[in-house]
């Protein structure tokens, strides 16, 4: 197993990203898709996940969205559709390295973006995996759990509104209006009864940021999907060793049986 760094442009942006290589030869690449405020690692998780997908022979390219990381870009300036745009500028630097069949695993907010992407390019997407997926904007729109309420609630909107951004999280990343403008037009879960490849959620059910309960409910609508449930288990499943090993488990069994 051997990783390299990359640059790769996404329109007039250049992003960052880290290919993990296999010990063979493989024209499958997993692509993971980070959510908002963290970057390609997601907070490690995303590389050990890259480390054990390499170990049953796939690749996995690991990059920074826009105004993430080491890409480029302001955060203020960060709209669904751009990471949308990421995601297909990641895959076409893949294809022109030689990977011609895709697998993504997005995470939290990259879930949208990733689920528009991936409805549209069914052709080379061969799977989808989702790790408590924000594919419903009400949750930020109308927020009831926690980390919402803190991030998107009434003082928050009301700084929007006046500043013309808000800051999310203890790190203070900066959103500003365009995606919350997006968040009320763009429905990715509405695309899921398009969806004929194999699709994997995987949500904790006790999230205090994106609701489970939407996990429940979207992982019905594709013919060939399949929801588990990390008892216990917070957003993001750092908290506890079991919670990251049982849904890097599952991610790899479900990657496996798709490409081989």
């Amino acid at each position: 197993m051997r990783e390299e760094k990359h640059k790769f442009k996404s329109g007039e942006l250049e992003l960052a990203g880290t290919l993990t290589h296999p010990e063979i030869e493989t024209k499958d690449c997993i692509v993971l898709c980070h959510g908002i405020t963290v970057d390609k690692d997601e907070g490690g998780m995303f590389t050990e996940l890259a480390h054990k997908l390499a170990e049953v022979g796939l690749a996995v390219f690991r990059f920074d969205f826009r105004g993430h990381g080491e890409s480029q870009g302001n955060s203020i300036d960060l709209t669904i559709t751009g990471e949308k745009t990421d995601v297909e500028s990641a895959v076409k630097f893949l294809q022109k390295l030689g990977y011609e069949r895709f697998g993504i695993c997005a995470a939290s907010f990259g879930g949208g973006s990733s689920l528009l992407y991936t409805a549209e390019h069914q052709d080379i997407i061969k799977a989808l995996c989702l790790w408590n997926a924000v594919i419903d904007y009400h949750g930020f729109l109308n927020p009831e759990l926690p980390w919402p309420k803190e991030n998107f609630g009434p003082e928050q909107m009301n700084h929007l509104n006046e500043k013309g951004y808000l800051e999310v999280g203890e790190r203070k990343f900066r959103l500003g209006k365009a995606i919350f403008k997006e968040m009320l037009e763009i429905e990715p879960h509405k695309v899921l009864k398009d969806i004929r490849i194999p699709v994997l959620f995987i949500h904790g059910n006790k999230d205090t940021y994106v609701p489970y309960e939407d996990s429940v409910l979207y992982s019905k609508i594709p013919p060939v999907s399949k929801l588990i449930t990390i008892e216990g288990a917070d957003h993001g499943f750092h908290e506890k060793k079991e919670w990251a090993e049982e849904s890097d488990s599952a991610t790899v069994n479900f990657f496996r049986r798709a490409f081989f």
